[in-house]
């Protein structure tokens, strides 16, 4: 039982969520009361997006003894993946007015916040990350995106998501939500001048499909038709991975997507 439970644990930490499922399982036949094995078993469901499935398996677990509070965090957000939205605000803001949550927890707490369509709270819930981790670039980044879906102001929107690419400049990521809002605004010129320098040298790290259009149409209207190239060939890439994806069973893209990972 033990080494069904290491295998799950294992297989887990490596995305293989099908095969930590299966040793979870295993080691439940056994002991059906574990709680250890119950939560990976439920983690794995979420991560998959067996929603019922994992939920089942993380009530069962929260009879036996209170849950982690991050393993808490993800039931509620599946609470809202199910249609339960009430639960799962009423969670999500039990967990967030405790005193007690960090601020990655409280960034995964506006996360769930957001996808109930709660996003004044879900903004709230980063503002108080952003007290206790005020250089913490994702804070800025999420605060600006729910900002938007609250109706605040450009200047307001674009400060926030400024801000966040000011303090990780590498991030690829800020650097697109940054020029996409700058394309909605009308300043192309800006939004490429955001884009240059990490376009083409971190091309590869983008696997939004739509990010990747918007950009290539960017680049293709300013003349850039090397970096406008780069875009859509990876844009290619991506499309061709995800037919041939659609094309194998859901085990053997599990282990295709882990050992793409671990190269």
């Amino acid at each position: 039982m033990t080494d069904n439970l290491f295998f799950a644990d294992t297989e887990f930490a490596a995305g293989r969520f099908h095969h930590a499922i299966q040793f979870a399982q295993y080691t439940l036949a056994q002991d059906p009361e574990n709680v250890d094995a119950l939560v990976l078993l439920g983690m794995a469901c979420l991560c998959l997006c067996e929603h019922e499935e994992g939920i089942d398996s993380l009530e069962r677990a929260a009879l036996i003894q209170p849950l982690p509070r991050a393993v808490q965090i993800e039931l509620a957000i599946a609470y809202g993946a199910v249609g339960r939205c009430q639960l799962s605000k009423d969670l999500l803001m039990s967990i967030a007015t405790s005193g007690k949550v960090t601020s990655p927890e409280l960034l995964r707490v506006a996360a769930g916040l957001e996808a109930i369509d709660a996003p004044r709270l879900a903004m709230e819930a980063c503002r108080q990350a952003g007290i206790q981790s005020p250089e913490m670039p994702e804070v800025h980044y999420q605060m600006g995106c729910y900002a938007q879906q609250c109706g605040h102001s450009a200047d307001i929107i674009e400060s926030l998501i400024r801000h966040a690419v000011q303090l990780d400049p590498r991030n690829v990521h800020y650097r697109i939500g940054l020029a996409s809002l700058l394309i909605r605004l009308g300043r192309k010129d800006d939004a490429v001048t955001i884009l240059t320098p990490v376009i083409p040298s971190q091309v590869d790290e983008i696997d939004c499909q739509c990010c990747l259009k918007r950009i290539a149409n960017l680049f293709f209207d300013s003349d850039d038709i090397e970096r406008s190239r780069l875009c859509a060939s990876r844009l290619k890439y991506l499309t061709t991975r995800a037919t041939r994806a659609r094309q194998l069973p859901a085990s053997t893209i599990s282990d295709v997507e882990s050992s793409s990972v671990t190269r």
